[in-house]
């Protein structure tokens, strides 16, 4: 298991030297010795807002910078839960979890999805929860995180509602965390945020970034 580095500040008087003993100046060294900790490494399995993160914009960099962990990103544009996409080799993110076990995560962050909204909920729900258990089963070590769909402009609030209570309800019954863009009204209001009428840009990306990063540290990362 990766350690937290411990940083210590010692204040000692100086002595002269024939007053210190070998004794002595072991203990006085002994709370400098600390051993550097490996960061975190953290798969973000999501759709495009997280595939943005591949060209090194989007909401991926300043997460990881900010919690001090080593981001794998898990990306494709198009994709959820059951939203296939359209990109050459595709797969909906199920589909997905050999490369995401392969990373040998310690935190698994699962983002979106927009693209699930007008797709049978029921079918998001049966998605979410067999997702959930197979990295469950496959890491059990890992810290998953789901974080639900928000609502750009260009989307069916109603649409992504019915999305975001299906993951949360999945969530809930596997025993994850859900972190709650729609509830918590990121992004919103949407002026000057983003990039289409689906998409941030990078201002928009930056302040997701940050609600994320609060939600994250609530939950003690």
């Amino acid at each position: 298991m990766r350690r937290p580095v411990l940083a210590l500040l010692a204040v000692v008087s100086v002595l002269p030297l024939t007053c210190c003993s070998a004794e002595t100046v072991g203990q006085a060294s002994e709370p400098e010795q600390s051993e550097a900790s490996e960061p975190l490494r953290a798969v973000f399995l999501g759709d495009s807002y997280t595939a943005a993160s591949h060209d090194g914009a989007g909401y991926v960099p300043p997460t990881a910078d900010a919690l001090g962990w080593e981001p794998v990103l898990e990306a494709v544009s198009g994709t959820g839960y059951v939203a296939v996409g359209a990109e050459p080799g595709a797969a909906p993110y199920q589909e997905r979890v050999d490369e995401v076990v392969a990373a040998a995560p310690d935190v698994v962050v699962v983002q979106g999805s927009t693209n699930d909204a007008g797709l049978p909920t029921a079918e998001v729900h049966a998605a979410a929860e067999t997702l959930y258990a197979d990295l469950q089963a496959q890491l059990p070590e890992a810290q998953v995180v789901v974080v639900g769909p928000l609502i750009p402009p260009g989307s069916d609030p109603v649409a992504v509602a019915g999305v975001r209570t299906a993951l949360a309800e999945a969530a809930g019954a596997a025993g994850l965390p859900f972190v709650d863009p729609l509830a918590e009204g990121w992004l919103h209001p949407s002026d000057g945020l983003f990039a289409d009428p689906i998409h941030p840009n990078q201002t928009g990306y930056d302040a997701f970034s940050a609600d994320l990063v609060s939600a994250l540290r609530a939950q003690g990362h």
